[in-house]
């Protein structure tokens, strides 16, 4: 008997029984499977997005940074101090007017 003769004896012995496949167990697979890829994908866009939105959050504080140091600028906001907070809430509403329903919370 060599090692061939063996391993057939072997696969034979130790097989599991023939049956049908068990249908609610594949579909049940395959959806968590899909589920999985669908909050894969989701979860991807998420982050891409978060990145996004960071970056275009710090190019308009460093815009604002910068623009403040005008010497003009800084004496009216100096004059105006008011002005600043209704100012950045314009801004915000302009970003949530631009950025619309789109995206990976959508």
């Amino acid at each position: 008997m060599d090692d061939s003769e063996l391993d057939l004896i072997l696969r034979e012995a130790l097989a599991p029984p023939e049956r049908p496949a068990d249908r609610p167990f594949v579909v049940r697979v395959d959806r968590a499977v899909a589920e999985a890829e669908r909050y894969r994908r989701w979860r991807a866009g998420l982050v891409r997005q978060l990145i996004t939105e960071a970056l275009a959050l710090a190019a308009v504080a460093g815009s604002l940074v910068f623009i403040s140091q005008v010497s003009e600028v800084s004496e009216a906001l100096a004059a105006t101090p008011g002005l600043i907070w209704p100012a950045l809430v314009a801004l915000f509403l302009f970003w949530r007017l631009v950025r619309g329903r789109g995206g990976a919370l959508a």
